[in-house]
């Protein structure tokens, strides 16, 4: 019986570090409704991404809205207030398509700061008055205590500093919002062109994380804000509006998308995320487009109508809002109990949201939100959110829910595990040679700390994408610590 013939072996490939994440979709800027118009005007003057310029003019149309109305739900009302992080690279025109979609808001800031300027000198003189006026009452020796509390009751309380001219925070801690709301405008923005200073700084430190991402979480849901503090005593603000838009680069992203505390608090899945596909090297245009100019004027001049309408305050409020609820057409309300149930049902195990439920679960609140914001830009007067409204507000909707579950897997990536997905493709990419050593890699690739370098090259060759080649000539020279880098992968 002859001997079977031995399977010739096949030497597998590398493994991959990183799951390939899949494209964005295209962005449905159709369905945005009355905010297409800037949006592509946004997107034709910078070359930009549209999914980037759609949530600039999102995020202003939603300070500008949120104000005047909050949103009926399939649950009860809500804010017609959203939150938005876009995820780009260094380059990619955040910065002037942001700024582009905050024009209005930037003129209305200044409207209120020449308002202020007056109010100020006014209110100084008046407060000068009124202290010396209670000092000469209650220092008055003639005068019994009766007729003190007479006088002083006569006198009143002293008078209000004026409103502050600012409503857009760049990078705020939640303890700096809190303090100054007294003296702030009652609809309020946290926009940033610069993400990383906020994720990275004071507010999202260890000791501070689980208290900002509930305070943010408050912030969206329309809750009162409070603040006990030892010298100060306690106080709790209400009728508060908060939208907010995080522009980020990647690096900084994934530092926030993958923090557990603020996947288990609920903050991210209050966020419409996406990340679109980078233009950068396509963007071969280069003179100015008038009507991209045109459209994103009209749309500034929309928003800064709608800031500067008077708010629906409290009664004997001056910065507490107390916004009529905008109700939904019964045909728009079957529009979206139609997606709720679509979207539980794409929630169940093996379902296109398995991995992103903490959004999808709130996916239909984003879209009542977004037919609201859309609808109250249109006509801040208007009776009802339209069916039409509606179906656009879930179509956005529906993409925001894609990109929570397209980026759910691939914002995991453990540090050491992105090390060597940089030192990888800086191997593939610069390095000419058939080896490297980790003395090569440290001066002249991504890291210049030896230990870190070492560590990358330790985790590629476990992964097959170099093998250990001790004694290697490298830049024309042996060296006791090398590999061989693994440049053809096996089919």
């Amino acid at each position: 019986m002859n001997a079977p013939e031995p399977i010739p072996f096949t030497p597998e490939g590398p493994t991959p570090l990183i799951r390939d994440m899949p494209e964005a979709g295209p962005y449905p800027v159709a369905a945005l409704g009355p905010l297409r118009e800037p949006a592509e005007a946004i997107a034709a003057a910078t070359e930009a991404p549209v999914a980037m310029c759609a949530a600039s003019v999102l995020a202003s149309a939603a300070l500008a809205a949120q104000g005047h109305r909050d949103a009926e739900t399939l649950n009860g009302t809500a804010p017609a207030s959203l939150f938005l992080l876009t995820v780009a690279e260094s380059g990619e025109r955040k910065s002037t398509a942001d700024r582009l979609a905050m024009r209005g808001v930037r003129d209305f800031e200044a409207d209120l700061r020449t308002d202020y300027d007056t109010e100020r000198d006014l209110w100084r003189d008046a407060h000068e008055v009124y202290k010396a006026t209670r000092a000469k009452i209650v220092g008055d020796k003639k005068a019994d205590a009766a007729a003190k509390r007479a006088d002083l009751q006569a006198l009143g309380p002293k008078p209000p500093a004026p409103i502050k001219p600012h409503i857009v925070a760049s990078a705020p801690t939640i303890e700096g919002i809190v303090k100054h709301l007294p003296e702030l405008r009652a609809s309020l923005g946290i926009m940033t062109e610069e993400g990383g200073a906020l994720i990275g700084g004071h507010s999202m430190k260890a000791e501070n994380r689980l208290a900002t991402c509930a305070s943010f979480s408050a912030m969206w849901d329309g809750q009162p804000l409070d603040r006990w503090r030892a010298g100060d005593g306690v106080e709790a603000y209400t009728g508060r509006r908060f939208s907010a838009h995080i522009l980020v680069q990647p690096v900084a992203a994934e530092a926030l998308l993958s923090d557990p505390m603020a996947n288990g608090q609920g903050l991210l899945a209050r966020f419409l995320t996406c990340r679109p596909a980078s233009r950068i090297g396509t963007r071969l245009r280069m003179e100015r487009d008038a009507q991209a100019e045109a459209g994103i004027a009209a749309f500034a001049a929309r928003i800064r109508s709608l800031l500067s309408r008077d708010l629906p305050l409290a009664d004997g409020k001056r910065n507490e809002l107390a916004p009529p609820v905008l109700p939904m057409s019964q045909e728009a309300r079957d529009v979206l109990t139609a997606f709720a149930r679509e979207v539980e049902r794409a929630q169940a195990p093996g379902g296109p949201f398995e991995d992103a439920r903490a959004f999808a679960s709130k996916t239909a609140e984003h879209a009542a939100r977004l037919a609201a914001v859309l609808t109250i830009y249109a006509d801040p007067d208007a009776p009802e959110v339209a069916g039409e409204t509606m179906a656009g507000a879930v179509e956005v909707a529906t993409f925001y829910a894609n990109e929570a579950a397209r980026l759910a897997d691939a914002a995991i990536v453990p540090p050491e595990v992105a090390d060597a997905e940089r030192m990888r493709l800086w191997l593939l990419g610069s390095w000419g040679e058939l080896f490297i050593s980790a003395r090569a890699a440290a001066q002249r690739g991504p890291f210049k700390v030896t230990d870190r370098t070492r560590k990358a090259l330790r985790k590629l060759e476990s992964h097959g994408w170099v093998i250990e080649a001790n004694g290697a000539m490298v830049e024309g020279k042996p060296r006791r610590e090398a590999w061989r880098i693994v440049r053809e992968v096996q089919s």
